[in-house]
């Protein structure tokens, strides 16, 4: 772990050591939540090629559009009985995570999807 100062962490950083943690935690059975981190580890690698090349705003804005195609998405499940749990839980890490991330950006993105 990297003990730079505070000023220097970066939204990177942040990216870098959840993957991390995914890959390599020994706090629960990785096997119960492999589709779920399937869907966190696509999200974080589409975010970290993302923020080294994107400004904010047109970052924030891709993955705003994302949020609320997402929520669609989860709406469109919620109406219909969806028999794939899998596919469910790995939406779910995929959206939990790209959330996670608009939430270190500005706190309001976590409710982004409501408006």
């Amino acid at each position: 772990m990297n003990n730079k100062k505070l000023a220097e962490f970066t939204l990177l950083d942040v990216m870098e050591r959840q993957i991390n943690f995914i890959k390599t935690n020994t706090i629960f059975d990785r096997k119960d939540f492999e589709t779920y981190n399937e869907g966190s580890l696509l999200a974080l690698n589409e975010m970290l090629a993302d923020v080294r090349e994107m400004a904010e705003d047109e970052f924030t804005n891709k993955y705003l559009n994302i949020m609320r195609k997402l929520d669609d998405q989860f709406e469109g499940l919620e109406e219909e009985e969806f028999n794939d749990k899998g596919e469910v839980d790995k939406l779910s890490g995929y959206n939990n995570t790209i959330v996670s991330i608009m939430k270190c950006i500005n706190p309001q993105y976590e409710y982004a999807s409501e408006d």
